[in-house]
């Protein structure tokens, strides 16, 4: 039987449809650290012409940790804020060789409560009052008092996902801190900056629809914008003309 042009067209679709979702993933992770002047710095792994690392991401953040703050006579306090993914800590825990301090991005926070919320309260006012609750309590730092709460104040429409908010708690409780206070010394309670640095490297150009990267190319485009963020793009490629 002969198929029509639109036919045909669905059939191929179908099958770069199942082609894209079998390919490997593709991870190309960058870091971005806070120089002593204020300003941020995009760094990256190395490449050589085939894609593969000469210089891992961990050394490259290393040497530029010690080039912005090796010279400190004192104490330097190294914090990381994120969304508290597993791998982060892990990656971190490779850069640093200790356990450094990681604070739980209040919006991901926020965001994770309202959403288990919806599922977990009988109705919309409860909800609300809920979310208000349990939020004031966190805004604090105050975890184990947002546990007793969902603990003893709500009845459940949905069990596991009343379990699954107290062990998203539980497990990130020591992250959890005293937003309030940290918000009034004017300091950053948010992780956006880092999410807007992995959209202008990454996410602009190689998260389009129907898109689909191998690793040598999405880690070569990655390192070009860097070079462009850093204001690094005309010394790299014109460096006669800037000396």
């Amino acid at each position: 039987m002969k198929l029509n042009k639109i036919e045909r067209r669905i059939v191929e679709l179908k099958e770069e449809k199942i082609e894209i979702a079998t390919r490997p993933r593709v991870n190309t992770d960058i870091f971005l650290l806070e120089q002593a002047s204020g300003q941020f710095a995009y760094l990256s792994a190395m490449i050589d012409a085939t894609g593969s690392e000469t210089v891992s991401l961990a050394e490259v953040v290393q040497a530029r940790f010690i080039e912005e703050y090796g010279t400190r006579e004192t104490l330097l306090n190294v914090v990381m804020m994120g969304d508290g993914a597993t791998n982060i800590r892990k990656r971190l825990l490779e850069i640093f060789g200790v356990a450094i301090t990681v604070i739980l991005d209040w919006y991901h926070l926020r965001k994770k409560v309202r959403e288990l919320m919806s599922m977990i309260a009988r109705n919309k006012d409860e909800k609300s009052l809920h979310v208000k609750s349990v939020l004031s309590k966190l805004w604090k730092g105050q975890v184990l008092s947002a546990i007793e709460y969902l603990q003893s104040k709500i009845q459940a429409k949905n069990a596991q996902k009343l379990a699954d908010l107290i062990g998203y708690l539980q497990k990130h409780q020591s992250e959890i801190i005293d937003y309030e206070r940290r918000q009034k010394v004017g300091k950053r309670i948010g992780s956006g900056r880092v999410e807007k640095a992995v959209d202008q490297v990454i996410g602009h150009r190689q998260k389009q629809k129907g898109s689909s990267w191998r690793a040598q190319g999405s880690k070569s485009l990655a390192i070009l914008k860097i070079l462009e963020l850093n204001g690094q793009w005309q010394q790299s490629w014109f460096s006669d003309e800037v000396a």
